[in-house]
């Protein structure tokens, strides 16, 4: 069952920017060609910027289309220019089912991604700390995972400087998978941690743990406890606010905007409009901003973002 704290009440997300994005993001193939009919970002004046963050501090959004080609934004460090035209990294990901990174990824390169594919076959792919190549060849891991109907990265849940996993099966029941840093073998046999999940339709990585958005368009947040005890790796979950229900869909990146908060995106109506929602500290954790901002438009082409 779940365990619920009401956060203060907040306003609904807001469907129009409150700062639009620079110049033209045209989506690329490499960082000069642009590909017709892509994604593109609303052009608006912003301050000048200052020297660029380190790449390793700087986030990345991974976007596969409907034609399976997996498709990179590289994180500019700015909220008001949030991502660079995008790059291509390869096909054939329209084989999975399911996709998530397990601790987000980064413009260094780093940060491991699992993905199930239609046969409930689970792969691993390690960063590879290039970011024109940024995964190193898939590990398979197992069968089985077709009993899950969504996996989501827990960031480092226990606290044991390993990334772990959540995955819903199709009975609503939660199971916690801690991580082992082996690549080969990842995850520790599962923990059992409550049941009614499927009164979510998201569950997505955020932050130093989850966030859940029901049918009702609440959405919820689940911190990490840091306990070495798999069966409560969240505190009671937190009531972040309604309205939340017209986005086609919502996801976790690292730090977008540099003030050491994770953040989050979301697409709008039919997945045409990309928003950013900026992390504020609230109720003892970081949940995401109430305010949105203007990605651009186009984004109904890809099937997966993570």
């Amino acid at each position: 069952m779940f365990r619920t704290k009401r956060a203060p009440r907040r306003s609904r997300p807001a469907a129009v920017a409150a700062v639009a994005v620079a110049a033209a993001l045209l989506p690329a193939a490499s960082a000069t060609a642009t590909t017709p009919g892509a994604p593109v970002s609303a052009p608006a004046a912003h301050p000048a910027q200052a020297q660029e963050r380190p790449a390793s501090e700087r986030p990345t959004l991974y976007a596969r289309d409907h034609d399976g080609e997996l498709w990179q934004y590289e994180g500019t460090g700015y909220s008001y220019t949030p991502f660079k035209p995008r790059r291509q990294i390869g096909g054939g990901w329209d084989a999975y089912a399911d996709i998530t990174s397990l601790n987000g990824t980064t413009a260094d390169g780093k940060g491991d991604v699992v993905a199930v594919d239609k046969t409930g076959m689970m792969f691993f792919y390690k960063g590879s700390g290039d970011l024109s190549q940024p995964f190193e060849p898939r590990i398979q891991i197992g069968l089985g995972w077709d009993r899950y109907t969504r996996i989501a990265g827990a960031s480092d849940t226990n606290h044991d400087g390993k990334n772990d996993l959540v995955a819903r099966d199709r009975n609503g029941v939660l199971w916690f998978y801690a991580g082992t840093g082996e690549p080969t073998e990842p995850f520790r046999p599962p923990v059992k941690v409550g049941g009614g999940w499927n009164a979510y339709k998201n569950v997505v990585t955020y932050s130093d743990g989850v966030l859940a958005r029901d049918f009702d368009g609440v959405l919820w947040a689940y911190k990490a406890t840091g306990s070495p005890s798999s069966e409560e790796p969240f505190y009671p979950r937190v009531r972040v606010s309604d309205g939340w229900g017209s986005y086609h869909d919502i996801t976790g990146v690292r730090d977008v905007d540099g003030d050491n908060l994770a953040d989050m995106v979301a697409r709008g109506p039919g997945g045409r409009q990309l928003l950013l929602h900026q992390g504020e500290r609230s109720q003892g954790m970081v949940i995401p901003e109430e305010r949105s901002e203007l990605v651009g438009g186009g984004w109904q082409i890809y099937s997966k973002l993570f």
